[in-house]
């Protein structure tokens, strides 16, 4: 028997549309009335029809979400944490990803001129200031993904990748490191750049001076990470400790260093960035920047459902940014501590 709302309301004792508002989170409904109805709706296997709702609410109930690529973890959990809220909320996800600066703008267009999707989450951190008048313009609320610090007037929640990446520099220093070098995130990502203030005013700060030879070009990619750190301990001046700007790079580097018998930390120290599942599989344990990538993705979800239903102003300026913690791990030289997190 395929269960309706009309049995959830008549075994709630609650009129049809006290179920409907209670299922779309509105605060209009009794704390109370509400758990009782989304018990009944689970015990029940209740399961909304999109398509009526869709009519009846004049709304798709579905989510869009841009990201700039789907190759490797980070953005596995980004999307699993904005699946989860969505999921939580009976709201679905319509998924694009992006390659080129171009093609981001092209399916933000795409997204906010038709009726497919209630709002859409971004993730372009190659995109400036020029995307801000097609945010105001759009018809659909918009929600950025660690935006750059050129964007204003739109909603953005994004890492501290600054601070993080100072941090984990600083704690390379407290090893009595002074030769440091940089496997960077690709030109143009703001991301990236961020991690590279961080890590060069870190240096600044502790009277080391920058060098050059010992900052070298990635992707973010496993592959750019191995040829990274291949090439940073074949010039003659060979750092005595490296910080891959993600942990993908960092893995890349790990594979490096195992190719050329380099041993880890004991011949060079590694830090990464990001702290995704495969850093922590590592021998030894990557230390790295914890990052909330799940808790980003829902909080996303979270204050876009908001401007959808007009609880905030969709044009007003909102910018949240999660702090990071660093995990210790054997690979900066510290004892192989699992999970421990300093913040």
């Amino acid at each position: 028997m395929e269960i309706n709302i009309n049995e959830i309301a008549k075994r709630a004792g609650v009129s049809i549309a006290t179920v409907s508002r209670a299922l779309n989170g509105s605060k209009s409904v009794r704390d109370e009335t509400r758990q009782k109805i989304i018990r009944l709706a689970k015990e029940l296997n209740y399961k909304p029809n999109p398509f009526a709702r869709g009519l009846s609410k004049k709304q798709t109930d579905t989510i869009g979400v841009i990201l700039p690529e789907l190759v490797d973890e980070f953005f596995t959990e980004i999307i699993r944490g904005i699946d989860e809220e969505a999921y939580r909320m009976n709201r679905y996800i319509m998924l694009s990803s992006s390659h080129s600066r171009r093609n981001t703008i092209e399916t933000l267009l795409e997204f906010m001129s038709g009726r497919r999707v209630d709002g859409v989450i971004i993730m372009a951190p190659q995109i400036g200031e020029d995307v801000t008048p097609i945010v105001q313009k759009s018809k659909r609320p918009v929600v950025m993904l660690n935006c750059a610090a050129n964007v204003d007037h739109v909603t953005c929640f994004k890492i501290d990748n600054y601070q993080g990446a100072f941090k984990i520099t600083e704690h390379l220093i407290g090893h009595d490191y002074s030769k440091i070098g940089m496997i960077k995130g690709p030109e143009g990502n703001f991301d990236a750049e961020e991690r590279f203030d961080g890590f060069k005013d870190a240096l600044l700060a502790h009277n080391i001076d920058l060098n050059q030879a010992m900052i070298v070009p990635g992707e973010f990619s496993m592959k750019s990470g191995y040829y990274g750190l291949l090439r940073l301990m074949n010039q003659k001046e060979k750092p005595e400790a490296v910080f891959a700007a993600n942990d993908m790079m960092a893995i890349g580097a790990y594979g490096a260093a195992r190719s050329s018998n380099i041993q880890i930390p004991k011949d060079l120290a590694i830090v990464g960035f990001d702290d995704i599942f495969p850093s922590r599989l590592l021998n030894p344990r990557l230390t790295t920047v914890h990052v909330p990538i799940v808790e980003l993705g829902m909080k996303a979800v979270r204050y876009l459902l908001k401007m959808i239903n007009k609880e905030v102003d969709p044009r007003m300026t909102y910018l949240e940014e999660l702090s990071t913690g660093i995990v210790i791990g054997g690979s900066c030289g510290c004892e192989n501590l699992m999970n421990q997190s300093i913040i």
